[in-house]
């Protein structure tokens, strides 16, 4: 067992197999990633990695298991709560330079979705370094467990310690990435949501990681955190532009042959992603820096090597209009919000409304991007759908258990109303005033 300072848990405990995991050079990678990518261009203490984050979440993974397997009846095994740990430290192992800006690009070059989480879950399986540690059947298991395959393919509380609506990953970046980026919406009660886990349903053919009922107030905290931080952190419109930067320069880096084709390139199998060695080779040769490096190396002033300098320099695209579609509703008109939100056929629509507003504003159309910007609470449920995977539900002595949403006072009102904007993104211009960028945006939805 060794202990490791850490600023959000003080130390963190791995014993002495994940220790030999964390040492492998397919885990030293992730010092490499960001967590938050570029994030720090607006809170500059967001600088933290996906490594001591997934350290953090084998941490909390232990702890939740332990607490678990304290309560009476628990049937959970030492072969159980290795699984559980090795799965959450392993869970972020696949991620991408930028962590998941770079998904977007994987998802779009590839034509599917969940390329980022069968990277991770081939990596596991195959790293013959993380083999050596865990053993083949080891890696399997947790791999099973993050894939939702084998054993782990029907729900339950050990499943939802790694991923489900209250895991390990959620407690771990919601008081890391606050506590970097300076700021406090991330915070809640952590030892009194641990304090109150429980298994619900045990021995049924499905069971579910909840909370005793007096863990109420810890489980509205985590809410509201992760409702604050989405709010000011991470859809922060700064934060969104230099996304919109970061994809941009990576596609057309992969374009200008800056970045390997190939480590964007996944074999599929069945219309699914099947990552072979070969593309494994090249995708973990990537980082954050390998590749900016590579942008700004170019001979030639390509659109990916100007984005990749305006990154570096801090000069970023402004969100310069931005229209409710809830509030203009009557002015555009039902079918052609619904059109909007529908975001694989509107994609080419607003390619085509990008390169005409870039027109009208003489820049390039890699400098004007549209996007379709979600601000309801990112924790609300629709009162009159079913029991669903991302309901948390709280556990009580006299009567059946009871999804969070329907007990708590905060959730069930105005939390749960939905907005959604288009925003128009394109260079700081002083000839172009709020009041032009607007009506550049509205004629662009009037036409759709």
């Amino acid at each position: 067992m060794i202990r490791i300072r850490d600023p959000i848990h003080n130390f963190v405990e791995l014993c002495d197999e994940e220790r030999a995991a964390i040492d492998t050079p397919v885990f030293q990678r992730l010092r490499g990633i960001r967590q938050l990518a570029m994030t720090y261009l607006v809170y500059p203490g967001a600088l933290h990695t996906r490594w001591e984050h997934s350290a953090g979440v084998c941490h909390l993974a232990g702890r939740v298991v332990a607490e678990l397997r304290s309560r009476p009846g628990a049937d959970i095994s030492d072969g159980d709560v290795r699984t559980v740990r090795a799965a959450a430290l392993l869970h972020d192992i696949g991620h991408g330079p930028f962590s998941h800006v770079s998904e977007a690009v994987l998802d779009q070059r590839n034509g599917v979705r969940g390329v980022h989480e069968a990277i991770s879950v081939a990596i596991m399986r195959t790293d013959p370094g993380l083999i050596e540690v865990f053993g083949q059947a080891g890696c399997d298991r947790a791999a099973d467990l993050v894939a939702h395959e084998g054993d782990f393919a029907t729900r339950s509380a050990l499943r939802d310690i790694v991923s489900g609506p209250t895991d390990a990953d959620k407690l771990d970046y919601l008081l890391r990435d606050a506590y970097f980026a300076g700021v406090a919406y991330g915070r809640y009660d952590l030892g009194r949501l641990i304090d109150t886990v429980t298994v619900i349903n045990p021995g049924g053919a499905e069971s579910y990681l909840g909370f005793d009922a007096d863990g109420l107030w810890a489980v509205e905290g985590l809410l509201l955190a992760r409702h604050h931080m989405h709010r000011q952190v991470y859809s922060h419109k700064t934060r969104i532009a230099a996304d919109i930067m970061v994809e941009r320069a990576l596609t057309h880096g992969l374009d200008d042959g800056a970045i390997d084709p190939a480590s964007f390139e996944v074999p599929l199998s069945g219309g699914k992603p099947a990552p072979s060695q070969e593309f494994l080779h090249a995708y973990l040769a990537l980082t954050d820096a390998c590749v900016m490096e590579a942008l700004l190396a170019q001979p030639d002033d390509t659109p990916s090597r100007q984005l990749a300098r305006s990154l570096v320099e801090r000069r970023l695209l402004r969100r310069t209009a931005r229209i409710s579609l809830r509030d203009e509703r009557r002015e555009l008109g039902g079918p052609r919000i619904a059109k909007i939100l529908d975001a694989e056929s509107i994609a080419p629509t607003l390619d085509q409304l990008e390169g005409q507003i870039a027109d009208e504003l003489c820049c390039p159309p890699y400098l004007v991007a549209l996007r379709v910007e979600d601000q309801a609470n990112p924790v609300y449920r629709n009162p009159s759908v079913g029991f669903t995977d991302k309901d948390i539900l709280l556990s009580f002595r006299d009567r059946q258990p009871e999804v969070i949403h329907e007990i708590s006072e905060i959730f069930q009102d105005e939390l749960g109303k939905e907005n959604k904007y288009v925003s128009l993104f394109s260079p700081k211009r002083e000839d172009v005033t709020d009041e032009k960028a607007h009506e550049l945006l509205w004629n662009a939805l009037k036409t759709i």
